[in-house]
């Protein structure tokens, strides 16, 4: 796997070895309490609460706590005048300073930190909530680095679950956030995703399975991260490989079709044919808060299983939503979400919020139009959150829908949603 190369950010460059710009007290101070109170919440919000004991810690790390200013900044900015912290001129100059600072501490030639990886991960979060569109992938990368430095250390002399398993909380979390930020970003981007021989090892065969206080605890399952299990999670990346794969033959004039079709069914039948996310969630629940968010992180993972394999026969078949396959995946999807209590808000709210790619395959690949109007429903009841990529998937979709209506063609969802930058699907 080559190295990860970090771009100057030239939206945000700045000379080198400029020392990062000053904040104002009362500014930080007030976008640090507004991220504890209003954002973090929203954040992860499948993720365990305890990451708070940790998160703010990492504060003291100077990029991390100009990243939470900066996100904090963004999150108000979104929700306008019902959140105002400080005047629009003022939080204007102090939001470009966060950026700039952020663009000084994290352009280095040395090893990054804890801190810095969860610095850009704060970063990537500032992009989802206003759209999803802009130079995430740079700030990804840096998180990307430190994962990469911690999995492909030389010196390790233990089996990559050993080094999950001996780390600390904070360590294992954003690990695997950035493990997610990565697949779901090699969708987005028609890339292998940077880990694949790392997610091999880590969830493939026995590993997505094993209970206990082990491979398949909470502390090892990305169901305690974003609500997928350790195979659909899996099944994601090689898809995404496998289509990277595709396009590349395809390019040279070498795509067997017989071979593509084998590497698909291979995916389903390993990954995808069995669902079991009572290994990767065996804990007591102390209280009903517990036993709820482990429910929506189950109702979650059965939309992520039935898209993936709507993902996995686009690639194989195109882009037809009257292929059989795809047509199943996509009832199965919507059957999944409407298995989300309408009458508990909360429940609603967190699973949607965290299916963007579920919904946004699906919905590119319907022409029925009970099923086009259910999923853009779905995505309209988020509009009211005023933070997050929503609004700019559904215009993914209804162009992808305008196109395909228009010209009776397939049309590949991904060529339409980079059209004007690629969206993390988040």
């Amino acid at each position: 796997m080559s190295a990860l190369h970090l771009p100057t950010l030239t939206e945000y460059s700045i000379p080198a070895g400029a020392a990062p710009p000053s904040m104002t007290r009362f500014g930080s101070d007030a976008l640090v309490e507004h991220y504890l109170r209003n954002v973090l919440k929203i954040q992860y919000i499948l993720a365990d609460p305890s990451i708070r004991n940790f998160i703010m810690p990492l504060a003291d790390h100077e990029p991390t706590y100009h990243a939470i200013c900066f996100l904090s900044s963004v999150h108000r900015h979104r929700m306008g005048g019902a959140l105002r912290i400080m005047a629009d001129d003022e939080e204007a100059v102090h939001r470009d300073n966060t950026k700039r600072a952020l663009e000084v501490a994290l352009n280095k030639s040395g090893g990054f930190s804890e801190g810095d990886a969860m610095a850009g991960l704060h970063c990537v979060s500032s992009y989802l909530f206003s759209g999803g569109r802009g130079p995430w992938e740079y700030f990804l990368n840096v998180a990307r680095r430190w994962v990469s430095d911690i999995l492909r250390n030389p010196n390790h002399n233990q089996s990559l679950q050993g080094v999950l398993l001996n780390s600390g909380e904070s360590t294992r979390f954003i690990i695997r956030t950035t493990m997610w930020f990565d697949v779901i970003a090699s969708v987005s981007l028609c890339q292998t995703p940077h880990f694949l021989v790392e997610y091999r090892e880590l969830f493939g065969g026995q590993h997505a399975f094993i209970s206990g206080e082990g491979y398949g605890s909470p502390s090892f399952s990305m169901m305690s991260v974003m609500g997928c299990d350790n195979r659909t999670f899996l099944s994601l990346a090689e898809i995404s490989a496998l289509a990277e794969w595709k396009e590349r033959q395809i390019r040279t004039g070498r795509l067997s079709a017989p071979e593509l079709v084998k590497r698909g069914q291979e995916i389903e039948k390993e990954l995808l044919n069995t669902f079991d996310t009572d290994s990767e969630c065996t804990q007591t629940f102390t209280n009903s808060e517990e036993a709820d968010l482990d429910a929506r992180r189950r109702l979650t993972a059965e939309v992520f299983r039935a898209s993936a394999r709507v993902y996995l026969h686009s690639v194989l078949s195109g882009d037809y939503p009257a292929c059989p396959e795809i047509a199943e995946g996509v009832r199965d999807t919507i059957a999944a979400l409407k298995r989300v209590p309408a009458d508990q808000p909360l429940s609603s709210r967190s699973v949607v919020r965290s299916v963007v790619f579920p919904i946004c395959i699906a919905g590119c690949l319907t022409d029925d139009k009970s099923q086009r109007q259910f999923l853009m429903a779905k995505l309209q009841e988020q509009e009211a959150e005023s933070v997050g990529n929503c609004s700019e998937v559904q215009n993914v979709i209804k162009s992808v829908w305008r196109e395909r209506d228009r010209k009776r063609i397939a049309v590949s969802w991904r060529d339409v949603m980079k059209a004007n930058g690629p969206i993390l699907l988040v």
